[in-house]
């Protein structure tokens, strides 16, 4: 089976989308910065994400596009990227901050002024290094900055069929790291051992990473929305929750599940019952038309009125892609409303001050109801010990 991929026509197709929606917001160069833990912005346009260094994206309005990368990342960059302009800067180093002396960087007078820009804007606002933006205001004070987020994020917002291909695929492996969990767990297995289960099944499966640094989180570090594996022994009686995503192609799901060994509570039991149903409810109200912060207040209030609104954090769905959890949030303040081809984790996480857990399943949005990418063992599983 041939794994899904973006073919070179559709990142081209990207940089002069992209190009338009700047021309409307009187921007005339766009710099799209990353990270090592934030790649989507400029793997979304080249296929390339740094490693240790950051890196940047230039898609200037005459389509003299750029990417700009660390000094040590050349060869590699060459290798990946589907822009062929390349350029090496200081600025995009590792954060140990080598001097690299003898190398021939650019520097962004020379950058900026190969471009001459009036207005840039820069996406990533909230990622960018405060030393990076001074340089660059620095080099050619004459230029306004302004946020650009609103300008990629929209051309990312719908999903096309390449794109859906890849979340399905990255989906049907994440199944498969916690299928082998299910498959393995027992009583006194560390919550690292757990992670390091379902990483080997899904890279084994064609995965070229993890979404994300998968957890396990169990008894009272369940509590934790967002954790990271500890050599805590997990325990009969108790939530051992689970948090699983694989990456493919540079789109990234999640499987989220709590599960139980041996005998499960009664009061634990209704708690996990009422984030399934909650997960249900979000899932069947996500149709193209409705309205994000009305789906989001009527399953909070369905939570509330079952006696649990004070373990609700948020959510109860954000959207994915090139990253597992990106932009937009359905919560509710949010007033969006829903199209056709959007990509969301729903994502309903709930603690008290003992146990929590998570229920997330990718869904796509449609006209009726949404395309779910996964429901593997979306049911209370409690294991016989």
């Amino acid at each position: 089976m041939t794994s899904p991929t973006i073919l070179s026509a559709e990142f081209q197709q990207r940089l002069d989308s992209t190009r338009n929606a700047m021309q409307a917001k009187g921007i005339d160069l766009l710099l799209a910065f990353s990270t090592e833990s934030e790649p989507a912005y400029v793997r979304y346009y080249s296929d390339y994400w740094p490693s240790f260094e950051t890196a940047g994206i230039l898609i200037a309005g005459n389509g003299n596009d750029s990417l700009l990368i660390g000094p040590e990342s050349r060869t590699f960059a060459a290798a990946r990227s589907k822009m062929a302009k390349i350029i090496r800067m200081m600025d995009f180093r590792e954060s140990s901050q080598p001097s690299y002396p003898g190398s021939a960087l650019a520097s962004w007078d020379e950058v900026l002024n190969e471009y001459r820009p009036k207005r840039l804007g820069i996406a990533g606002w909230h990622l960018i290094p405060h030393a990076i933006f001074e340089n660059i205001r620095n080099a050619f004070p004459g230029m306004e900055i302004v946020n650009a987020d609103e300008v990629v994020r929209s051309i990312m917002l719908s999903k096309s069929p390449a794109e859906l291909a890849c979340l399905r695929e990255a989906a049907r492996i994440s199944e498969l790291g916690f299928k082998a969990v299910l498959e393995s767990i027992h009583e006194g297995m560390t919550e690292v051992q757990l992670c390091g289960i379902a990483t080997e099944a899904m890279l084994a499966s064609g995965a070229e990473a993890t979404g994300y640094p998968i957890w396990c989180c169990s008894g009272p570090n369940s509590t934790q929305a967002i954790s990271r594996p500890t050599h805590r022994k997990v325990q009969a009686g108790e939530v051992v929750h689970f948090s699983i995503g694989a990456k493919v192609a540079g789109y990234s799901a999640s499987v989220g599940r709590p599960v139980v060994l041996g005998e499960c509570p009664a009061d634990l039991q209704k708690f996990l019952q009422v984030g399934l149903d909650a997960m249900e409810m979000t899932i069947d109200s996500m149709r193209a038309g409705s309205i994000s912060g009305e789906v989001a207040k009527k399953v909070h209030g369905w939570i509330t009125e079952q006696g649990y609104g004070d373990t609700i954090l948020y959510g109860p769905a954000h959207g994915c892609g090139q990253m597992e959890c990106e932009f937009p949030f359905l919560e509710s303040s949010s007033t969006f409303a829903l199209e056709e081809n959007m990509a969301f984790m729903v994502d309903v996480f709930l603690a008290g001050e003992s146990s929590g857990f998570r229920w997330e399943d990718g869904i796509i949005v449609r006209q009726g109801a949404a395309e779910e990418l996964s429901s593997f063992g979306r049911k209370l599983n409690i294991l016989e010990i």
